[in-house]
């Protein structure tokens, strides 16, 4: 049928969208076990300005804050790493995260790890179910940061519930909401054919 045949190009289209956002995980991750799985991709334009690709690997799905994970960005654009604390630390305070005295030292921690970034750089942050951060440029390990707390502030800036690029976020944990939706229909279908069953008792 021709509506079948329209959705399946849809779906074809959407998955080698998500493909093409999708970027490559830092070499020492590549080789880690359990592997971590790619679980969205979501692209930033800021009034029509591609600023980064971003991808959320995870080593267990759905996605929760205690996962061990991986936030890759991908920036078509080249950007000051004294840029990057400040919008950091502007969503934090936006967001609530953390109180001013962890905020402060976190920025102070960044400052030493984050070195400029050219538009095709890769930064990538990966959180440990032990509470350790390290951050990426490419295949390149930048440093740690060990304070737990400061994984689940730092992805909440995509992540968070109340995050200022909802679409973004939206792309990032699609693959376990349709998990969770699909998940949900099923129990649904159990749940009426249950019903069913009572009826014709």
């Amino acid at each position: 049928m021709l509506w079948v045949k329209g959705v399946r190009l849809f779906l074809l289209l959407v998955f080698a969208s998500s493909a093409l956002l999708a970027k490559e995980l830092p070499l020492p991750l590549k080789e880690r076990t359990p592997p971590l799985t790619l679980r969205g991709t979501a692209a930033l334009h800021w009034f029509g300005l591609h600023v980064y690709d971003v991808s959320l690997y995870t080593e267990d799905a759905p996605y929760e804050t205690n996962t061990t994970s991986v936030l890759s960005l991908e920036y078509a654009i080249s950007i000051k790493h004294k840029r990057l604390q400040e919008t950091t630390l502007q969503e934090w305070k936006r967001l609530k995260i953390g109180t001013t005295e962890q905020q402060d030292k976190w920025i102070a921690q960044l400052d030493k790890l984050w070195p400029d970034i050219k538009a095709g750089e890769q930064l990538s942050a990966y959180f440990q179910k032990d509470g350790s951060t390290t951050f990426y440029c490419g295949d390149r390990l930048l440093g740690e940061i060990t304070d737990a707390a400061f994984g689940p502030a730092f992805f909440a800036i995509w992540l968070d519930a109340g995050c200022r690029y909802p679409k973004v976020r939206d792309g990032l944990l699609k693959k376990d909401e349709q998990k969770s939706e699909a998940r949900g229909q099923k129990s649904e279908a159990r749940g009426q054919r249950s019903e069913d069953g009572g009826q014709k008792v």
